[in-house]
């Protein structure tokens, strides 16, 4: 990321801590969908479907994929801060 891309990214990390809204992320999106907004990521996993990583790493936020039609699914941290949003609701008990 450069200076600029930074600088947006913490802004949205900020208010992702704070509210758990994921705007202007949408669960489903593409990876190219992402990038556009992020930037270029600091980190990609290296467990790939169809030649895409299937983890896009910003700082401590990872974004998962799942490498088909889902795009983003899962937005997870463990380690400044423990944080974990999906697009499927969490199940109670």
């Amino acid at each position: 990321m450069n200076g600029e891309e930074r600088e947006k990214f913490h802004i949205w990390r900020d208010r992702l801590i704070n509210t758990k809204a994921i705007a202007p992320l949408e669960f489903g999106m593409p990876q190219e969908a992402v990038t556009a907004l992020l930037g270029r990521p600091d980190g990609v996993s290296t467990m790939k479907r169809g030649g895409r990583p299937l983890i896009l790493k910003y700082e401590d936020i990872e974004l998962h994929f799942d490498g088909g039609r889902r795009g983003l699914f899962l937005i997870y941290s463990d380690s400044r801060t423990e944080l974990s949003i999906s697009a499927e609701p969490a199940e109670e008990d």
